[in-house]
């Protein structure tokens, strides 16, 4: 099993432009995982600070396996996790 670690920075920028919702976004995907046949473990990490302390115009900002991804938004993020466990899923078949 594959695993996808999906970072989210908790600074107070990024929690009032939304990085909470992008949390319970993939805190719901990870239910789904049965149902959508997934076979990678997604795990979700806050993380104080990504980026430069001060990264206000970038916020909310996600890190997926090293990727960095600024002005990030639920959909942005879910379409970027759902693809890359796509991609994987493939690559074993």
């Amino acid at each position: 099993m594959k695993k996808l670690i999906v970072e989210v920075c908790v600074c107070t920028e990024c929690v009032m432009k939304g990085a909470m919702d992008i949390i319970d976004s993939i805190e719901s995907l990870k239910k789904l995982k049965v149902q959508l046949r997934f076979d990678t473990q997604i795990e979700v990490k806050m993380c104080k600070c990504l980026g430069d302390a001060k990264h206000g115009d970038l916020s909310p900002m996600v890190r997926i396996n090293n990727e960095v991804l600024e002005r990030a938004n639920s959909e942005t993020v879910m379409a970027r996790v759902i693809g890359l466990v796509s991609r994987e899923q493939r690559q074993m078949v």
